[in-house]
């Protein structure tokens, strides 16, 4: 990639095809993130946004995917007060786009309420994710794995607002979706096991806690493998 943006941009100014020399540092973005070079990721989704909004205008619907790629980006850098508004920005395009009831706007709605939950904003957190909630179900029904998602989501930001009950019940349909659409094994039911395992502790619970954190740990050293973080983490609540 790198080297194609170099060709391009040694073209005559007449020949440079500026959208193109976006989608690459785009694409470029992406390659960075998944090796975990996070500060070269941002600087090529940088890069892209900026050629992005002089070609395609700033109201696009590609201008929106990279903006809430950089916000993803930021949110793993722990900058969420700056991939607040890159989620924000990227929610406003596509509301213009798509409409609000669209499941690309859901998916940026739960980016943002997962933002929200980490800077500690937690009713924003739950409106972001009741509202992702409602669109989803509407447009995949009620038994989709993106549904799950959503609940799984919900779950932690009601547990961390401090409504166990109804995170529980937010986790226990997540997990009813999950065995059904991904089987009983998956890395996603692991995941929900464990955020289970913490409400109730947090209610109180000790048997039931010990229980889900017990199951998270089966899938997990299963399907990541006993020397994993997530599996470490697991155990040590178990």
């Amino acid at each position: 990639y790198q080297r194609a943006i170099k060709v391009m941009l040694e073209q005559p100014p007449e020949r440079i095809d500026e959208a193109v020399i976006a989608s690459t540092f785009h694409n470029l973005g992406g390659l960075a993130r998944t090796l975990g070079r996070l500060d070269e990721a941002k600087q090529f989704y940088d890069r892209a946004l900026a050629y992005r909004e002089r070609v395609l205008g700033a109201d696009h619907a590609l201008v929106a995917v990279t903006s809430n790629n950089l916000g993803a980006v930021l949110q793993q850098m722990l900058r969420c007060q700056e991939a607040v508004p890159c989620y924000q920005r990227a929610l406003s395009i596509q509301i213009k786009q798509f409409g609000r009831d669209h499941s690309i706007t859901a998916s940026t709605l739960c980016n943002l309420g997962c933002a929200y939950s980490q800077l500690g904003e937690h009713r924003l957190a739950i409106d972001c994710h009741g509202r992702a909630l409602a669109i989803q179900e509407a447009v995949v029904g009620n038994e989709h794995a993106d549904v799950a998602t959503v609940m799984h989501n919900l779950g932690n930001a009601l547990a961390a607002a401090g409504y166990g009950q109804d995170a529980a019940r937010c986790h226990w349909r997540a997990l009813g979706i999950w065995a059904r659409t991904v089987g009983p094994a998956h890395p996603d039911i692991a995941a929900t096991l464990h955020s289970l395992g913490n409400v109730y502790r947090g209610l109180r619970e000790p048997q039931a806690a010990r229980q889900c954190f017990a199951g998270a740990l089966r899938i997990r050293e299963a399907t990541l493998g006993p020397s994993h973080t997530e599996t470490a983490r697991t155990r040590h609540c178990a």
